[in-house]
């Protein structure tokens, strides 16, 4: 899978896929950040129904989650 080449706005199920967690996980952690306001779990976003995770938040949260790690 090559990041450049997904869409801006991900579905929960592909942004799974570019964590390698389960379909239900992802689902989990969006559901927490929607219920936290933010302060927990996936980043995303709802637009009328449908919840998605900006391509751009994701990439920036993993960053968030490696913390100093990659420094070292």
């Amino acid at each position: 899978m090559d990041l450049d080449t997904l869409p801006d706005m991900l579905r929960v199920e592909e942004a799974a896929a570019v964590l390698r967690i389960s379909r239900s996980r992802a689902y989990d952690e969006v559901a927490a950040f929607q219920r936290t306001g933010g302060a927990a779990g996936i980043p995303s976003i709802r637009i009328g129904r449908c919840l998605r995770v900006p391509k751009r938040a994701l990439l920036a949260w993993i960053d968030a989650q490696l913390g100093d790690f990659d420094a070292a």
